[in-house]
């Protein structure tokens, strides 16, 4: 049997159920991640009111700290670092209506009462944008810490040649493949907005983005494309 072929591109493996949802239509899974995550020192700040965490490795890094964090209300980016955190023993806050900082940041400002401190614990290649934004709809000190560092990981011209879809997980995957571009026919499938964005700027054609801005809704893309 012949299987397609869709190489995924975030620094985290597709579970056992989403393998299997592709293999019933005949869809090999190739993981292979475009970036590499090194922990660094960091602090957070005291007295916070808000902590916003933007991935799963961002809880990751910050739970030996939740017991001190009682009192802090805990926002996050999407359903897969609330389910991070709630393995990590604690239950999100806040959770905006769609995936992505900037939606998290239109939403999120409402909740937040004047001279609060809201932290932003994240990746050192995160988007600036959503905190500068907040900063200026908010009269509330906004504080960052980078709590990893995440370095582009070129990934192998051979696992792409014969790629039927590559996932684009982060604008760190489009830098990553960029270069790569002409050595493919695959389609681009990006998991949001800003990946999308990123893709069209790198001119990774054809490229389809994915209703629901999640691991899970990226193979909902492509399922439906295989139905056309």
């Amino acid at each position: 049997m012949t299987y397609k072929r869709l190489v995924l591109t975030g620094s985290r493996p597709p579970n056992s159920q989403q393998v299997q949802r592709l293999a019933e239509r005949e869809i090999e899974v190739i993981h292979e991640p475009s970036i590499e995550t090194v922990p660094v020192a960091f602090e957070l700040p005291p007295a916070l009111d808000w902590l916003v965490l933007t991935s799963p490795t961002g809880v990751e890094r910050i739970k030996a700290d939740l017991p001190r964090l009682q009192k802090t209300k805990i926002a996050v980016v999407g359903t897969k670092t609330a389910q991070a955190l709630e393995r990590a023993g604690r239950t999100a806050d806040f959770i905006p209506s769609a995936f992505t900082g900037d939606v998290l940041v239109a939403e999120l400002q409402h909740q937040l009462l004047p001279n609060q401190r809201i932290c932003f614990a994240r990746g050192n290649r995160s988007r600036q944008e959503p905190l500068e934004r907040l900063k200026q709809l908010v009269a509330a000190d906004i504080l960052e810490v980078v709590t990893y560092e995440t370095n582009i990981r070129r990934i192998p011209r051979e696992r792409l040649s014969d790629a039927t879809f590559i996932g684009l997980q982060s604008p760190s995957a489009v830098e990553a493949l960029a270069s790569l571009a002409l050595q493919t026919h695959a389609t681009y499938v990006a998991i949001g907005p800003v990946t999308e964005q990123a893709a069209r700027a790198a001119g990774l054609y054809p490229l389809r983005i994915a209703k629901t801005f999640t691991l899970d809704g990226l193979i909902d893309c492509i399922l439906e494309e295989e139905l056309l």
